[in-house]
Formats: structure tokens, sequence, C-alpha cells
């Protein structure tokens, strides 16, 4: 029988994992209004950045690994930008769906 032992390392990143994970789950049945979104996702972006720096070991590659992978991360920002303009300056729907209550023409901004 062979002895394992894991790094410190992977342990403690491994905990910290689970902690977020407790922490998201608890804090899904607390309302927290409008902010349940962004903790959620703080605590997502938490997570993995731990898993890319210590379970991927991007703090032992090369700099233009960590090049790539930021360049990525902004690629993303910004196309989740584009994302949040475009859903935020979108006209109403033209047309009322089925079994919903017409819209006051006269409570409608015009533009």
């Amino acid at each position: 029988m062979s002895s394992f032992a894991l790094p410190k390392t992977v342990v403690r990143t491994g905990l910290a994992l689970f902690e977020l994970w407790a922490a998201s789950f608890g804090l899904s049945y607390v309302h927290l209004g409008s902010a349940s979104l962004l903790v959620a996702l703080a605590i997502a972006a938490v997570k993995a950045a731990l898993v890319v720096m210590f379970f991927m070991e991007l703090l032992h590659e090369s700099l233009s690994m960590k090049l790539t992978l930021a360049a990525a991360g902004g690629l993303l920002a910004i196309l989740i930008g584009l994302m949040i303009a475009d859903a935020a300056t979108r006209e109403p729907p033209p047309l009322v769906p089925p079994g919903y209550p017409a819209p006051d023409v006269a409570k409608i901004p015009s533009r």
C-alpha cells in the first residue's frame, strides 16, 4: 500500500472552494434583493480564480499563457458589456403575447 500525501496548497484550495460553495448555497436562501446576482457572481468569480490559479497551475505558467488568459477574459468582458448595452437600449416589443393585457398607449414613453 502506497502512502499518498496531497500538497497543502491543494487541500487549502479545496477547502476554500467548499467554503465558497457553502456560502453560495446558504446565501441562495437569503433574500438579498437586487444584490443577490452580484453576490452570486462575485462568489463564482472567486471560485473560478482559485481553480485557474491553483488547480490549472496558472501561477507557474509562462507570461504568454497568462496574457492569453487575460485577453480571453477581456474579450469576455467586452462581449458581456455589449450584450448588456443591447438589452438596455431596446424598444418595447410591438406585439403583445397572447394572454397578456394590452399596454396602455398613453403610459408608453415616446422617444
